[in-house]
This record gives structure tokens, sequence and C-alpha cells, in this order.
């Protein structure tokens, strides 16, 4: 019983080690490009990845988007 209990646990934390985080892989992308962090240029390009990575999760899911398609601006409506 022993053994099967820590071959779940050593199952469950290598799924846990293995799954990249997004936000992380799209810093990296950003510092790629040769975006310098804290700038507002930087902001924008992480905020891209997002976006894009969530249209991919959707067309792969074949479902609509999840949140609505809007435009990226400073005003208020």
């Amino acid at each position: 019983m022993r053994i099967i209990a820590a071959s779940a646990l050593t199952l469950a934390l290598s799924a846990c080690a293995s799954t990249p985080d997004p936000i992380v892989e799209d810093r990296s992308r950003c510092d790629a490009y040769g975006f310098q962090r804290g700038t507002d240029a930087y902001a924008n390009c992480v905020l891209t990845q997002d976006r894009d990575r969530e249209r991919r999760y959707d067309r792969q899911a074949g479902q609509r988007p999840s949140r609505p398609e809007r435009p990226y601006s400073s005003e208020e409506e």
C-alpha cells in the first residue's frame, strides 16, 4: 500500500513540476524579443502574448473566445 501511495505522490508532483507557467513563457518570449522589463512596451508585449495564447486555446478547444473581443485602449467606454 505504501508503494502505491508513494508512486501516486511522485506522479502528482512530477506533473506539477513539468507544467509550464504561461506568464513565465510570455515574459521569456518578450525578453527574447528585446523588450526591457518595466516599460510600457514590455507590458504590452506580455498582454499580447497572453491574448494570443487565449485565442490559441479557444481555437484548439473549438469554443468561442472566453472573454469578449475588445481592443486594448486607455480610454474608458
